[in-house]
């Protein structure tokens, strides 16, 4: 939701604008009125480009496990023509448990455009908000053989093994937390902060993180500073870095 006044975005469940006390409308509602009417109070009208980081950008719209399910929706979306990014982690190989394998993501301006699409596409309740989320692979053939629904033995970890939360980044006898003071990323998605934690950390980059309120801001030793922010982009673009 969007105040139509100071483009403050806000969470489903919101009505009201905290600073400018006007109801909330729907991103679609919003770029509508300013292609008919013009922008209101001299405000700039919203961006017309989907995807565009400063005033479109992506948001999480799907993220699990299964290859299949991944694939097909990232289909129905091109069917749709709505335009998506996918995140896949490599190394979810000794973690799985811990990070989904794949995040799909879309334009914030489209996303209900796209939760439209999904379910039509897939025949999900079109009343159920997690509907999307929830979605799963169609099981498998009877005929299918029980061999392919896990990973052998030697790669399966044992069932009472307790596996760690976000991978460390290796040797920590030199690692002062207070020493990591310049910050590469704050934001409220805590599910984003774990994958850059993990990331920082696979590539060797200690990390710290402060939290006020829902923002969590992630720090790192300014020796690592470029490196970091280079991760970040990467993650948050889905693309190799240049």
């Amino acid at each position: 939701m969007i105040c139509p006044r100071c483009r403050a975005e806000y969470r489903r469940g919101f009505t009201a604008c905290a600073d400018c006390d006007l109801p909330l409308v729907e991103p679609t509602e919003l770029t509508a009125r300013s292609v008919a009417d013009g922008p209101e109070d001299g405000a700039e009208g919203v961006a017309g480009t989907p995807g565009d980081p400063n005033t479109d950008p992506f948001c999480s719209f799907w993220k699990g496990t299964d290859l299949r399910v991944c694939t097909e929706i990232c289909a129905a979306l091109d069917e749709a023509g709505i335009p998506h990014k996918t995140i896949r982690r490599q190394d979810h190989l000794f973690n799985l448990n811990n990070y989904p394998a794949f995040q799909i993501a879309v334009p914030f301006s489209l996303f209900e455009r796209a939760e439209r699409a999904i379910k039509e596409a897939f025949d999900l309740d079109a009343s159920d908000p997690d509907a999307v989320q929830s979605l799963t692979a169609a099981p498998l053939p009877a005929y299918a053989p029980s061999g392919i629904r896990k990973l052998p033995a030697t790669l399966s970890p044992a069932a009472n093994e307790a596996i760690p939360g976000p991978p460390s980044a290796g040797d920590v006898s030199n690692w002062f937390p207070e020493d990591a003071i310049a910050s590469v990323w704050s934001g409220d998605d805590t599910y984003l902060h774990d994958m850059l934690t993990a990331s920082l950390n696979e590539n060797r980059i200690h990390c710290r993180s402060e939290h006020a309120g829902e923002q969590i801001t992630i720090f790192v030793e300014p020796a690592d500073e470029e490196r970091a922010r280079e991760i970040v982009r990467e993650v948050q673009e889905g693309s190799p870095p240049a």
